[in-house]
């Protein structure tokens, strides 16, 4: 059943930046931007909508062409401004069991469902909400948006817009990155990579094995070596997380036909989730080795086989001091008096603490909610939302060096 209102489906009687930011999400949701597909429908839908505020956004695209991020400046490119981060694509809805249409926006008792209402188009809709009261009120110190595509492939299409972020005549002295979070305060999280190993062995009758270079007892050895690994690492903890330990996680293994054949083929997929500080080049080089004894052992049966190694992805951890001036920023804009938290899932806020900018996460719903069946984020949580972009705009008429 529908909420009464307006066309967009809202309640009647919200506050104008409210209805606003409604009327936006409606338009967001209706773009079904799985990251298997071209995002540049809803590239153009969001470059049109700041053209009609008069703000020049840039797209960035990808190497075929295909999909793009978004940077936009409003105010004085010249001086240490706020990024506002986020991204456009989300999770599939294939398998799921929905009450509703998840790519037709719908209010019920307050909540506001559909595909990336939490994760995180809700936060894209408020930022769009403001952009007019950024433009009048950014004097002082300028609000990039930056919005970028397949994060959730594990934050591929970032490293290209932040690279450009970081090139702007005057870099941004903090980035928000709008993930949800109930609107806490993120100082830290996890750094990610993970990785297929594809194994070439020689086939055979299983009677004549030792003619044969079985892929799958080589991708067992890795997965075990990988087991014994992450057991290693859980010596060294920090609280500060969920787990308090490195993690190593074999995801997936493939391979095999018939139980009277060797296989001369097999996959693996794993992921490590680092904490902050982890020296990533000695990890990597423990991987490399386990691979490397595995790779030893089958070239020794055939000379032919080999394991190759693909990137799935890489993105660094995030770590901002729980004392630094932008963390009493945002907690400010917030209106939080709470002590700045972690966070046990990945984003985009590690490339940009990489490159050098001071970077927060903090953004309306909850990431519990996200990527399941009746996705949903409250109409308190995006008025909240509103509130905290209200509070940014009353900011932009001073230097950023006075904020903290």
């Amino acid at each position: 059943m529908r909420a009464a209102g307006g066309d967009d489906g809202a309640p009647a009687g919200q506050p104008a930046a409210l209805e606003r930011t409604l009327a936006i999400l409606k338009e967001l949701i209706a773009f079904e931007t799985v990251s298997a597909r071209s995002n540049l429908a809803i590239v153009d839908h969001i470059v049109a909508l700041l053209k009609a505020e008069g703000i020049a956004a840039r797209p960035i695209p990808n190497a075929t062409g295909d999909k793009a991020s978004i940077l936009a400046t409003i105010g004085p490119s010249d001086r240490p401004g706020i990024a506002l981060s986020a991204h456009t694509d989300v999770v599939p809805v294939e398998g799921q069991d929905w009450s509703s249409d998840p790519f037709a926006m719908e209010i019920r008792d307050g909540r506001v469902y559909g595909r990336g209402s939490t994760d995180m188009k809700g936060f894209v809709a408020v930022v769009l909400a403001h952009v007019g009261a950024f433009k009048h009120a950014a004097t002082a110190a300028p609000v990039h948006l930056c919005l970028s595509y397949d994060e959730e492939l594990g934050c591929l299409g970032a490293p290209d817009l932040v690279a450009e972020v970081a090139r702007l005549p005057a870099p941004p002295a903090l980035c928000l990155v709008g993930e949800p979070t109930s609107l806490r305060v993120a100082r830290a999280h996890k750094g990610k990579f993970a990785r297929r190993l594809t194994f070439t062995g020689r086939g055979g009758h299983s009677a004549l094995l030792h003619r044969a270079a079985s892929a799958i007892e080589a991708a067992t050895e890795v997965a075990s070596g990988l087991f014994a690994l992450g057991r290693d690492l859980r010596v060294v903890t920090d609280d500060a997380f969920e787990p308090p330990f490195t993690s190593l996680h074999v995801g997936s293994i493939h391979g095999g036909t018939a139980l009277n054949l060797v296989p001369d083929r097999a996959t693996l997929e794993f992921e490590a989730r680092t904490l902050p500080g982890t020296d990533a080049a000695a990890l990597n080089a423990r991987i490399e080795a386990i691979i490397g004894e595995a790779r030893a052992r089958l070239q020794a049966q055939a000379p032919e086989a080999g394991i190759a190694v693909e990137t799935l992805s890489d993105y660094p951890g995030l770590d901002t001091p729980a004392d630094s001036a932008a963390i009493r920023l945002v907690s400010a804009l917030a209106g939080s008096n709470e002590a700045p938290v972690t966070l046990a899932f990945g984003t985009e806020a590690g490339l940009y603490h990489a490159a050098g900018i001071p970077t927060v996460v903090c953004g309306p719903g909850d990431i519990g909610r996200a990527h399941k069946a009746d996705e949903w984020i409250g109409l308190d949580e995006l008025a909240a939302a509103c509130t905290l972009m209200q509070r940014l705009a009353a900011r932009l008429g001073e230097p950023l060096d006075t904020f903290s």
